[in-house]
């Protein structure tokens, strides 16, 4: 009869205790709040057919006037902390309108930040959906997504026409290139710190 009761008290101190403990740990920190102010979603995946961790942005708010919407959407690849290469954020415009100007453009695209013409025609890929939607792709260096997100007035010009994003668009595509590069102090490890 001693060692069941030594057992139903221990199970007993074991119960209550761990009824303490446990709320107070927590498996997975919650992060700080974002500084940036946008309605667009931004979630981190693993792409199984890239082989690594990609970034990746879509924005529910269409920008442009009249028949032609356009939505944006970017990603990046992380990079391996070990092996660090070049930096590269794929920016995609794409629209549903059959008669967008996209297809005209051939291989005439632009982006004009602050009145200032950047062409990006030899960055840039063409692709007509089956179901009458037209996108572009933009690859863009670090350099070039950082003049990006520096404007305070960015629109896209192809095929005659501009197309100006909102600045909630250009909030979200700051927060993007924030992740993509971030500081170095970021990257730092236990042992780093150590030292």
């Amino acid at each position: 009869m001693r060692q069941f009761s030594r057992l139903l008290l221990s199970a007993a101190l074991l119960t209550v205790l761990s009824t303490t403990a446990f709320p107070q740990k927590r498996l997975c920190p919650k992060p700080p709040p974002s500084p940036f102010k946008h309605d667009g979603d931004i979630v981190t995946v693993f792409d199984s057919r890239a082989g690594g961790m990609r970034t990746t942005l879509e924005h529910p708010r269409a920008f442009g006037k009249g028949v032609e919407q356009y939505y944006l959407a970017a990603s990046f690849m992380h990079q391996n902390a070990r092996r660090p290469g070049t930096p590269a954020l794929e920016l995609v415009l794409y629209t549903n309108s059959p008669a967008a100007r996209m297809q005209a453009a051939g291989g005439d695209l632009a982006l004009v930040l602050d009145g200032q013409l950047r062409p990006f025609s030899r960055n840039a890929s063409y692709r007509s959906q089956p179901g009458g939607g037209n996108s572009v792709r933009l690859l863009l260096s670090y350099a070039d997504a950082a003049a990006l997100t520096q404007a305070r007035r960015v629109a896209a010009r192809f095929g005659g026409g501009e197309v100006e994003l909102s600045r909630n668009h250009l909030e979200a595509l700051r927060e993007i290139v924030s992740l993509l590069a971030p500081s170095p102090a970021r990257w730092q490890t236990a042992e780093a710190i150590a030292r």
